[in-house]
This record gives C-alpha cells, sequence and structure tokens, in this order.
C-alpha cells in the first residue's frame, strides 16, 4: 500500500507506454531501440516540470491486519496527496520536490537543491506508523508507572479479581516514528567529494510486555502490561571519497546517541500472593527499560585496480558503543529490605566492534576469474565485572550474600578465509566453486572454538535458445570444540553458592541439551533456476530450494531441520493489449527438538548411570516436539490497454500458512503431553485500478482494494482475561477482518 500512491501516479502519467513498446516489437524486430525505454518515473521529470494528485480514498472498517503499516487502519475518508516537482531552468542549478501519502500517517517527502557537478542539499520527512491488534483490554492505568483503579478486589488467582470486568479498559498498540533528515554533498574537485547528514528520529507509542511478581521463578503472579514507547535518536555521518582512475576510497565517520524518556516501567501488585508488603495494594514490580547509549564509529571502504586481470576490493569498520546510564535501585518496592547497595552507579561498559572484508578479483586465463577473501568480524567487551545481589522478582527482601550474580562478557571472534573460481565452458555453461573456511572463538560460551568449511558448486547453462538452467549444491560441515555445558554457571553465579551445590547439580541447562549455534552440524542445500521462453509471448521461472540442517552429536535440543520450496511464474502477452503474469509457490520448514523433564533438588543429578535413575539422568524422561510451518502462496495481475486513452490493473494474491506441532515421550507414565491445536491464517487481497487520460495532461485514477484475513491461533481463541490463574492476559481475539477500500484521484501534469 506504501506503493499505492506512486503506481497511481506512475499509471497516470503514460498508461500505455509498455502496449506501445509490444506492438512495435511485434511488428519489427529491431523496434525495441527505437522505442521508448526509460522508466515512466524519469520520463516526466523530462517531459513535465511537475505532477500533482488529488483525491479521496475510503476504508470502510477498523482494522489491524491490512492497515498494519499503509496508514489506513482507520475507517473513514483519507486524502490522496502526492507532488512531485522540479525545475532545471536556472542555468546549472535546479531544484526537485517529492511529496507522498500526504493525507495518511505514513506521509514523506524532500526538498533537493544544487548546482549541478559542484553541491547538492536535500531536506526531508518521513512518517511511519505500526498497528498491532487492538481487541485486548487491560485493568492499567498509566504510562510507565501503572496504577490499578480504586475500586479493585484482588486475589490469589484472576479468577479472584471481582472488579475486573468493570475496570477494563481498550488501549491502542501503535507506534508511530517521525523521521527527519538535512544532508548535504559537495564535488570539492573532479576526485574529491565530501558528503555531511544529519538524522532525527522521535518513536512514540504504545506496545506491550509481560511482568512477573514472585520469590520462586516457579511460581509467579504475571501480568501482561502495556509499555509506552519514548525514544529519540540523533544520528551523524561524515564521509570522503575519492575517485581516482586506479583507486576508490569511501572514508565515513558516523555518531549515533540514542535516549530512552522512560528508565523503568513499574506496575502496580493486582495478586495478595505473597506478604502484605508485596502484595495488593502496596506492592509493586519493576522492569528495566532500555539504557540510553551512544556509538562511534568509522567505515572504510573502496577498490584498487592493480592492472587489466587483478583488483583489490576492501571494506573496513571500527564502532565503539557505550552505556553509562545510571543504575536503578535493586527494587521499586520501598518496603522491602536492601542491606547491600548497588555495586556502582553504572555499568559503564563499552563494546568494541570491528569488520575487515576484502576481495582480491583475478583472471588468470581468458575463460578462467579467481577470487580470494577473508573476512574478519570481532567483538570485544569493556565492562567492568561486579555482583550483584538483586532482588528476583521484587517479591521479597534482599536475598542472602550467596545468591548474588556477576554480569559477564561475550567477546567474539569470526575468521573466514576462503576462494571463488569461475570457468566458461562449452554450450554457453559456466562452472562455478566458492569455498570457504571458518574460525570462531568465544568468551564465556558453552563452546570455546568452532569451525566450519563451506563449499558450493554451480553450473549455468542455455541448453536451447529458449531454456536456461542454473543449479548450485552446497555441503557446510561446523564442528565443535568439546561443550563446556557449565561455562555460563561458573560465570554467572557466586562461589558461596557453587561450593554448596553438589557437583552433579552445578548447571543452567541440562549438560546434555546442546545449543544449536554451538553445535555439530552438517548443512546440506542446493538450488534450481529454470527459465522457459517457448514462443515471444510465453516466459516461464522456476524455483526450487532445499537445506537440510543434521545436527547429529546433539542429544538433546534442535537435532534436524529442513527447509525446503518451490516457487513458479509465468508471463504471456495474451494480446497486444493484454498481459497476464502467474505465480504459486509453498514454503515448508520442518524441525525436531528433544528435551527431558525432571526435577530439582536430589532429582536434579544429570550423572547417575545405575538404577534407580533421578529425573534429570533418566533418558525415559525425554520429550520431543516435531514443528512444521507451511505457507502456500497464490496470485496473478493482468493490466489491459483497454482503449489509448484507458488502462486497466487487475492483481490478486493468496497466501494460507500452517504451523503445527506434535509432540513425543520415551515411555515415563508422568508423561502425557497434548498437542497443540494448528495455527493457521488465510489472506485475499485483490487490486484493480484504472485510469482515464482524458487529456494530454490530466488524468482520472479509480481504485479499488478488497481484502479479506481469519487468524486462526490457538493462543487466543477463547482465551479470557482471567482465563489463566496465574497469568493476567490482555483477552485479545484473533483478527478477522474483511475491508474494502475505494479511492478516485486526479492527476494534474504540468511543463
Amino acid at each position: 500500500m506504501k506503493r499505492l500512491p506512486r503506481a497511481m501516479l506512475r499509471y497516470g502519467l503514460g498508461g500505455s507506454v509498455l502496449l506501445c513498446a509490444i506492438q512495435a516489437h511485434s511488428q519489427d524486430p529491431f523496434a525495441p531501440l527505437t522505442s521508448e525505454t526509460r522508466p515512466l518515473s524519469t520520463r516526466w521529470q523530462s517531459d513535465y516540470s511537475g505532477a500533482v494528485q488529488l483525491g479521496l480514498g475510503y476504508v470502510n472498517d477498523n482494522n489491524t491486519m491490512f492497515g498494519q503499516y499503509n496508514g489506513l487502519s482507520d475507517d473513514g475518508a483519507t486524502l490522496i496527496g502526492n507532488l512531485q516537482w522540479n525545475s532545471f531552468r536556472s542555468g546549472d542549478s535546479y531544484w526537485q520536490a517529492n511529496l507522498q501519502d500526504l493525507g495518511l500517517d505514513t506521509r514523506e517527502g524532500e526538498l533537493v537543491w544544487g548546482v549541478t557537478k559542484r553541491f547538492e542539499v536535500s531536506a526531508g520527512f518521513d512518517s511511519q506508523r505500526q498497528v498491532r491488534n487492538d481487541s485486548g483490554k487491560t485493568p492499567f492505568r498509566g504510562g510507565a508507572n501503572l496504577r490499578l483503579p480504586e475500586q479493585w478486589t484482588s486475589g490469589l488467582t484472576t479468577s479472584d479479581f471481582g472488579d475486573l470486568n468493570d475496570s477494563l479498559r481498550s488501549f491502542d498498540r501503535e507506534l508511530e516514528r517521525k523521521r527527519y533528515w538535512l544532508g548535504a554533498t559537495a564535488n570539492l574537485n573532479d576526485q574529491w567529494t565530501l558528503e555531511s547528514e544529519l538524522r532525527y528520529e522521535d518513536k512514540d507509542g504504545t506496545t506491550d510486555t509481560a511482568g512477573a511478581i514472585y520469590i520462586d521463578a516457579a511460581s509467579g503472579d504475571s501480568a501482561l502490561l502495556p509499555q509506552t514507547i519514548d525514544y529519540s535518536t540523533t544520528e551523524f555521518d561524515l564521509g570522503l571519497i575519492y575517485s581516482g582512475d586506479a583507486l576508490h576510497l569511501d572514508g565515513r565517520l558516523s555518531y549515533s546517541d540514542f535516549d530512552n524518556g522512560d528508565d523503568l516501567l513499574i506496575w502496580q501488585n493486582p495478586y495478595s500472593s505473597f506478604s502484605p508488603r508485596v502484595r495488593y495494594p502496596q506492592g509493586s514490580g519493576g522492569l528495566g527499560l532500555a539504557p540510553d547509549s551512544e556509538q562511534l564509529s568509522g567505515r572504510l571502504s573502496g577498490y584498487l585496480l592493480i592492472n587489466a586481470t587483478a583488483r583489490l576490493q576492501f571494506d573496513g569498520s571500527y564502532g565503539v558503543a557505550s552505556q553509562d546510564q545510571s543504575f536503578a535501585d535493586y527494587s521499586v518496592n520501598p518496603q522491602l529490605d536492601v542491606t547491600e547497595p548497588v555495586p556502582r552507579n553504572s555499568l559503564d561498559g563499552e563494546v568494541a566492534t570491528s569488520t575487515f572484508n576484502a576481495k582480491l578479483k583475478l583472471q588468470p586465463m581468458p575463460r578462467m576469474n579467481l577470487d580470494a577473501k577473508v573476512k574478519i568480524r570481532k567483538r570485544d567487551y569493556e565492562n567492568p565485572r561486579d555482583g550483584y545481589r538483586y532482588i528476583r522478582g521484587d517479591g521479597s527482601d534482599q536475598p542472602r550474600s550467596a545468591l548474588t550474580v556477576y554480569n559477564t562478557s561475550h567477546d567474539y571472534l569470526s575468521q573466514i578465509v576462503g576462494f571463488e573460481t569461475g570457468f566458461r565452458l562449452p554450450w554457453r555453461s559456466r562452472l562455478t566453486f566458492d569455498y570457504e573456511f571458518e574460525e570462531v572463538e568465544r568468551r564465556n560460551a558453552a563452546v570455546e572454538e568452532t569451525e566450519e568449511s563451506r563449499g558450493t558448486l554451480g553450473y549455468r547453462i542455455r541448453l536451447l535458445p529458449t531454456l536456461r538452467a542454473k543449479a548450485e549444491v552446497t555441503l557446510a560441515n561446523r564442528s565443535a570444540d568439546t561443550y563446556n555445558w557449565d561455562q555460563s554457571y561458573y560465570a554467572l553465579l557466586d562461589t558461596e553458592l557453587i561450593n554448596a551445590t553438589p557437583d552433579n547439580q552445578r548447571y543452567i541447562n541440562h549438560p546434555e541439551l546442546s545449543q544449536y549455534y554451538l553445535s555439530n552440524r552438517e548443512r546440506w542445500e542446493a538450488k534450481l533456476d529454470l527459465q522457459y521462453a517457448p514462443a515471444s509471448r510465453w516466459d516461464f521461472n522456476t524455483n526450487l530450494n532445499w537445506r537440510e540442517d543434521d545436527f547429529d552429536k546433539s542429544r538433546l535440543g534442535l537435532t534436524k531441520a529442513r527447509w525446503r520450496a518451490i516457487h513458479v511464474a509465468a508471463n504471456y502477452a495474451a494480446t497486444q493489449d493484454t498481459i497476464i503474469s502467474l505465480y504459486g509457490g509453498v514454503d515448508e520448514y520442518h524441525n525436531e527438538q528433544s528435551s527431558r523433564a525432571f526435577r530439582g533438588g536430589q532429582e536434579k543429578n544429570a550423572f547417575a548411570i545405575y538404577p534407580p535413575l533421578p529425573q534429570a539422568s533418566d533418558p525415559t524422561r525425554n520429550w520431543g516436539v516435531e514443528s512444521e510451518d507451511t505457507s502456500i502462496s497464490v496470485g496473478a495481475n493482468a493490466t489491459w490497454q483497454l482503449r489509448k486513452d484507458i488502462a486497466l490493473e487487475l492483481d490478486y494474491n493468496f497466501v494460507s500458512t500452517n504451523a503445527e506441532q506434535t509432540f513425543s515421550t520415551n515411555g515415563a507414565s508422568d508423561l502425557n503431553p497434548e498437542n497443540f491445536p494448528d495455527n493457521e491464517t488465510t489472506q485475499h487481497q485483490l487490486s484493480a485500478a484504472g485510469t482515464w487520460d482524458m487529456r494530454e495532461n490530466l488524468s482520472l485514477r479509480l481504485d479499488y482494494q478488497y481484502y479479506r484475513f481469519d487468524w486462526d491461533d490457538w493462543a487466543l481463541q477463547d482465551v479470557a482475561v482471567n482465563t489463566i490463574n496465574k497469568v493476567l492476559t490482555f483477552g485479545e481475539r484473533n483478527p478477522n477482518e474483511t475491508i474494502h477500500y475505494m479511492g478516485a484521484s486526479v492527476i494534474y501534469r504540468w511543463q
């Protein structure tokens, strides 16, 4: 929908250009050399000095899916307003103005003024609006400090909230982003160019999050919470470009400052589960929000022409992000006892990220190319390490010193070396091979080092004048060092607690559960692209994709993943006046995961080998889940030049998705999971438009859209705000929309 006003303007300016080119080509094989092939968006800039589009659009109902990003979420009339205007008549100077979607919250515009080959100044704005499901309700009032109404009846569970229904109110989950920029470009001489841009972005609105008050995380009092957003970001870039005969350099310095208007999200406890200091009405919980931060970075990219058969490309960057926002207290509840304050006023931390990419492109033989490449990415943390006796879930006094936790750094280094080569073979074919070897080092991770080899063999051939094929096969093999399942445990916790815990219980994740991105993995991937044009009016395209991952050393966790996709498209010039396109595709993603169900205490021993086995050591307590997501898309569009002055367009697409999960167990009698119901979505969208060129500089545009969306999500179906005993939800409903959009506008052009 963001492109709709531009499409209106484009077809209004020259609705029959494509048809004329097809007619000319059918009569004269050399007609394309003389026909008008410039895009219409550039034709109006030379043939006309300006164009304006004015009209009205109408949406029949409020919605959140159809208008999620396009500004058409509210029912009623909206203004259709677009303007493009330029001038090149004042010697070497010029200016351009572009305004789009003036009647919507997604409006944008830019004004440019410059002198040819000397300098250019631009200023612009861009507004975006995102809406989400607004059928939910909440009893909370306020912004960053959420309170319950005065008439509130608390209880141990949500079903005990006697005044809940009378306290509920609707709220809009909407985010608005407004961005402004000012840029300048100056050509200092034939080789040097200076560029600069200043940007400011403001983002505000309401989203959602979740919070809980608890002593033990296994039994918390939870609530979904509306969260206000008040972000602002200021960015500044300065670039210097050098363009020589053999050397090109592009150097840039960038600065970014992020500010969050809210430090904490606080909510009043609606439950009465804990002590009087924690329960309603005195108790409250708090969540820390995104902290203020800033970043300074530099980047240098370019290339060097060594000789006629050798070229060096390079790109390097270095940036430092810092965060020193003042720490909040351990709890937002002042009635809880805190005997030891926060160890420092702020984190005062930095993260330095550097990258370097280089490629040497060679042509050792006329029919062969050879590229050598290297890629490096490094991330270094400079954070002081301290112990924090934070209060879990705002549910009790400060815990004993043994429950102190420590912040950790996660340094990262990735190094890739490889090469690419290609050979031109007979029968208009080409053979390629791409190889990369990557070594990754991590700090404070379960695996310190992983190595991966990736090789891709490709072949492209023109089998017939009307048939082209391209195939690729990739094999990637990743191997990992010893899996240190206890690394995060020792990095996080205090020695007092570690020493008081039995050796066989010193872990956070089960020792046999492997994190997929750190695990051994073998990947096979294949692609096939076919292009077939049996006649001048027909064109077919087929794309096949397949990928399979096997985590062959993982006992628990993600063990297998598979992705398959097929997409087909056909274009048909039925007559000189009609062009029809058809397309369709199926995507399927399948994965297999497993885990083990166990309790704490003596049941947490994961290393017993003699029966009777504790739960954490018993493989019969394994459970697994197979997930499969399937997406089907079908569509068609047609353009028809009914008369020389009337052009028609029709577009339809259908999308259906289905997500299913199947659970299984390994024999334990007390494990009997039920499969989740399928999660399904269905979408139909039909667009029809017509443009009538009443005069050479005046056109009438009519548009219609039909949108049908249905979402069957079991997590929302029949789930009221108090359906779950310990989770106060929004009680939102599944989106089910039938939307009609109609628009009528006039397009006027002038020279």
